[in-house]
């Protein structure tokens, strides 16, 4: 827990700055729904967009509360401004200290390699947490001023998936980046699979040849049942809890039986 602290504690600054900059922004998009939920012709604008396109921008409603917070914050902005924090973060905990030569100063403590992998893990899935928090508290605090009146479940439902898969991104990233002693390869290995993994997700939609792949994309499980609608699915849950642990487990066996750079 001491080492836990620490690492937290080391960085708490830029997450005051990460976090400020996530509730300004839903507060930011969230205020503007007032001003277009009366405004019928931006759902002909998008109705008018190919299908593929339509997908790839989160769907054609743009007007109801729902659609509006989907197209506009939850399909992809935010998500990808989590992904940057998470990637950056898993990368960096243990291949960054690696190539800044510091890594056998931890080691050097009465703590194991798998250990420790398990506490930087914890690090980078706080810090996920606190931001899906504040995204979900932000939101809570602006359903009814703005307009939006979505129950707060379903709120709490897409904050919590997109928050399950923030986190297996970015342990992901950091499984590779360790295994390899490499921060680039974690985050090139993982963000060339997440922008193919989106694009199947949206285009499989309407290219029927793509639909059996859908399961192999994160963005599947996320917003493949529509959490913002259907509530909080028990499936999708399971299924990225799961991608959480195998990547825990196969990062840590990785980085325990590696040949660290000296």
């Amino acid at each position: 827990m001491s080492l836990l602290r620490s690492e937290l504690r080391i960085r708490s600054r830029a997450t005051w700055g990460w976090l400020a900059g996530i509730v300004l922004l839903v507060a930011m998009i969230a205020g503007f729904y007032p001003a277009v939920r009366n405004l019928a012709s931006l759902d002909s604008i998008y109705a008018d967009l190919p299908a593929a396109l339509q997908s790839l921008l989160g769907g054609s409603d743009l007007v109801s509360p729902s659609g509006y917070l989907r197209t506009q914050l939850l399909a992809f902005f935010l998500p990808i401004v989590l992904l940057i924090l998470g990637m950056s973060r898993g990368a960096a905990a243990l291949a960054g200290e690696e190539e800044d030569r510091t890594l056998d100063l931890l080691l050097a403590q009465p703590i194991s390699r798998g250990r420790l992998y398990l506490v930087k893990s914890a690090a980078v899935v706080c810090w996920l947490t606190v931001m899906t928090l504040a995204t979900f508290a932000t939101l809570a605090a602006l359903n009814s001023i703005t307009g939006l009146h979505l129950p707060w479940t379903d709120l709490a439902a897409v904050c919590i998936q997109m928050g399950l898969m923030c986190v297996a991104a970015s342990l992901l990233t950091m499984a590779v980046a360790s295994g390899t002693g490499r921060r680039v390869i974690g985050i090139a290995a993982v963000g060339y699979y997440l922008i193919l993994a989106y694009i199947v997700q949206a285009l499989a939609e309407v290219v029927t040849w793509l639909r059996p792949a859908r399961p192999l994309s994160l963005w599947h499980w996320y917003l493949g049942d529509d959490p913002l609608t259907n509530g909080l699915g028990p499936t999708p849950v399971l299924v990225l809890v799961a991608v959480n642990a195998a990547a825990i487990a196969i990062g840590a066996w990785a980085f325990a039986r590696r040949d660290l750079h000296a």
